[in-house]
């Protein structure tokens, strides 16, 4: 029997879906039908599969995976849940956030069927086994799986933690993003020149404060963000960049001056996380600074 999905459950399923392509081999050949159908959306209705096929493509764009069906340009071959696509995903591999290695694996928990598919995905280093144990918290009301999503198989360091921080004192746990109230980026070094940004949260979205003195004009920009734009920017450190599971400091101490830099978030209740670095820089260094290129210019 088939089964009716909502808007929601097809934008769900669709990002569940960009994992599995995420780990496809660059220029594996697949169909939307035949992804639902390995994932066990097999009864999907042909509305149903429509729509997750436009949601799909979407889902992979965001996730800068390229679905390629250019050999079928202009040639009518069918519907378009069913036509291949060429699965393009190399700028889509997931970093360390310790090591910078994109030789990682997924954990998968519970209790999963054995196949050959997922005999081939251990082997591979595409799958890890988490077990069955899923430990969660309460935050705003919904219980959170606080277990890491995935394994460094070069460092051999776990990450993708949901960013929640948990209080042992009260043993409360709080969504960062919730948090947030003002980051502030600055770099520079031991010349004059140096560039700094702070966004500070206020209820119709964020204010920005942005200065460039990396030139002998000095410049400034002041401008305010929707509350779309702030949570795209908070949702991209956390969600993204893993930013709750970088080291605290990154110093080259074989480099004398050179650039510094700092990153600090302030929180509610006072409370603030800073990251440091002097001629060191984490594995999301570039993605870091892509995230303020809209406001002011880095060139470090």
């Amino acid at each position: 029997m088939s089964e009716k999905f909502s808007k929601e459950d097809i934008r769900l399923i669709a990002e569940e879906l960009v994992e599995n392509l995420r780990e496809c081999e660059d220029g594996t050949v697949m169909a939307t039908a035949d992804l639902a159908r390995e994932k066990g959306y097999g009864s999907m209705e042909m509305t149903d599969l429509f729509e997750l096929d436009k949601a799909l493509s979407q889902a992979a764009r965001k996730n800068k995976i390229t679905l390629d069906r250019s050999a079928y340009d202009g040639i009518p071959v069918g519907l378009p849940f069913n036509i291949p696509f060429v699965v393009k995903n190399r700028k889509a591999q997931i970093k360390c956030p310790f090591c910078g290695s994109v030789d990682t694996a997924r954990y998968i928990y519970g209790f999963p069927v054995y196949s050959e598919k997922m005999q081939t995905m251990l082997n591979n280093g595409k799958w890890v086994l988490g077990g069955c144990l899923i430990n969660t918290q309460n935050v705003n009301g919904q219980q959170v799986t606080v277990m890491p999503a995935r394994r460094c198989n070069k460092c051999r360091k776990d990450f993708g933690t949901p960013p929640v921080l948990l209080t042992k004192k009260d043993g409360s746990a709080e969504d960062y993003r919730d948090i947030i109230r003002s980051i502030s980026f600055h770099i520079g070094g031991f010349s004059p020149y140096f560039t700094e940004i702070t966004i500070t949260k206020d209820e119709n979205g964020a204010h920005v404060d942005a200065s460039d003195y990396s030139s002998d004009t000095v410049d400034f920009k002041d401008c305010h963000i929707t509350q779309e734009k702030w949570c795209i920017i908070v949702d991209t450190l956390y969600s993204k960049l893993y930013l709750h599971e970088w080291k605290k400091r990154y110093v080259d101490f074989s480099v004398l001056d050179g650039t510094q830099w700092t990153l600090e978030i302030k929180l509610t209740k006072g409370r603030i996380r800073r990251y440091y670095g002097s001629n060191d820089y984490p594995p999301y260094w570039n993605e870091l600074k892509k995230l303020f290129r809209p406001f002011v210019k880095i060139t470090e």
